[in-house]
């Protein structure tokens, strides 16, 4: 058995110099973006963030089977997470180009030469067998840090699409809570609407008696079935509303429409959040502000990559082998073969390629700043937007409270007069549906201010959640 070598070690050593040497020179523009600082924003990386399931404040069984069967079957997740999984498998990719590989080979060559060959002419026109069993061993050195940095650039990326897929989730949870809301609000509405219109008939019937009995205008009659009439427009509106939620609660949780509407019937949520302690401290801890960020290190670590590019690869390949005409003779000593091949690999000439690639990973690294730049300040502006939306709607709805009360004790005061022969019925209705209309009114605040929770909540983020 013998060992051949491609270059003395000497010459290999020599080589190596004139490597180093004659490497290509990067040739690139520096990174021109840098990114915001939290601290500078007044933004807290170390906040205690929302929990992950904070829709079960609203203390709804059907809300929480809903968001169950949603946050297994929404397909939007599923892209999300075959999205994390092949980023977790280009891991596996890099780490697997430095090291040590091994290939192994059976072959069998049946071969015939030509009778015209320039051999001697016992060989001319004779077939002849090799049989092979080979192992081929390969070992990269990682020198100059590139598969390191490829490693990190991975990681990052994985870790952003494992942020982005729980970020995918609390979309679907807010989109299924905000949903959820708005179909029971316009089931409610829809009760107060059928009050409405019964009053509004009850009104017309009313005064149709008194039209007859000489004690009311003609025109007042018209003016009641006009009344009635938007009524009855307003309740078709609501009969739509409500099947129009209903059938985006069966979409986004991707169940049949017959699943929704055997839900169990139940009032409006009640769930209070206390906005005194809310801002824009923890938003540092946002899903998606952190994947920005991930995507950050790993467009530097792949910056560092495509810069080591420009360094020489160094590779020791090892080729054993068991070599015969005969099969018998295959697993006999004189069947063995070695070779040994040091070899270094060096970028002197590219022809703009390397520049070209570090150019684009420079690119990349400018465009992943500018986009966590642009989250943080979107996160920072849309919370603020809405933690003075909910701060308006919680003193809005304070008024309206005091105001619906009122509506209640003017229709208490007129029931009494009209029990005591002070007041006419007609008068009692009018009042009756005044207080229906004003507890509409108390709907439509209750229903804004708890999708303006929500929609905080959403902005503000939450703890990551689980990849499924």
């Amino acid at each position: 058995m013998r060992n051949y070598h491609t270059l003395p070690l000497p010459a290999l050593g020599l080589l190596a110099a004139l490597t180093l040497s004659a490497c290509a020179t990067p040739d690139v523009a520096p990174v021109k973006s840098q990114p915001l600082t939290a601290a500078a924003l007044a933004v807290s990386e170390t906040a205690t963030p929302y929990r992950a399931d904070w829709w079960t404040a609203l203390n709804d069984d059907s809300l929480n089977r809903l968001l169950q069967q949603a946050l297994q079957n929404n397909p939007g997740l599923d892209a999300a997470d075959a999205r994390l999984r092949a980023a977790r498998a280009g891991i596996d990719s890099v780490a697997s180009s430095e090291g040590l590989k091994v290939n192994g080979r059976i072959s069998r060559t049946r071969s015939r030469t030509s009778e015209f060959d320039a051999l001697p002419p016992p060989m001319l026109g004779e077939w002849s067998t090799l049989n092979t069993v080979a192992a081929d061993l390969s070992y990269r050195f990682d020198f100059w840090g590139k598969t390191r940095a490829q490693l990190s650039a991975a990681r990052g990326q994985a870790r952003a699409a494992e942020l982005e897929a729980s970020d995918a989730r609390q979309s679907v949870a807010y989109a299924i809570v905000s949903t959820y809301i708005e179909w029971r609000s316009a089931q409610a509405a829809q009760n107060l609407l059928q009050l409405d219109q019964s009053q509004a008939a009850a009104i017309v019937q009313s005064i149709r008696q008194r039209a007859q009995n000489g004690l009311a205008q003609p025109d007042e009659v018209l003016q009641a079935q006009a009344q009635l009439n938007e009524a009855e427009e307003r309740q078709l509106r609501a009969t739509q509303r409500v099947a129009q939620a209903a059938h985006a609660l069966a979409a986004l949780s991707a169940q049949p429409q017959t699943a929704i509407d055997a839900l169990p019937a139940a009032e409006l949520p009640q769930w209070q959040l206390d906005t005194r302690a809310l801002g824009t401290a923890s938003l540092g801890l946002r899903a998606d502000v952190q994947a920005a960020r991930e995507r950050i290190e790993a467009s530097r670590a792949g910056m560092d990559a495509a810069r080591a590019d420009f360094y020489p690869d160094v590779r020791i390949n090892l080729l054993a082998s068991l070599t015969a005409q005969e099969t018998g003779d295959l697993f006999s000593r004189g069947a063995r073969a070695l070779q040994l091949t040091p070899a270094i690999t060096l970028p002197i000439f590219s022809n703009g390629e390397l520049n070209a690639r570090l150019n684009s990973r420079t690119a990349e690294l400018d465009g992943a700043i500018a986009s966590y730049n642009q989250t943080l300040l979107g996160a920072i502006r849309d919370t603020a937007d809405r933690v003075s939306q909910l701060q308006a709607l919680n003193q809005a709805e304070t008024a309206n409270r005091a105001a619906l009360q009122a509506r209640r004790d003017s229709a208490d005061k007129v029931k009494s007069r009209l029990d005591a022969g002070l007041a006419s019925r007609g008068n009692w209705l009018a009042e009756q549906r005044r207080l229906t209309q004003a507890r509409q009114s108390w709907l439509d605040l209750q229903t804004q201010r708890l999708q303006s929770q929500a929609a905080l909540i959403r902005t503000l983020g939450t703890a990551p959640a689980a990849a499924r």
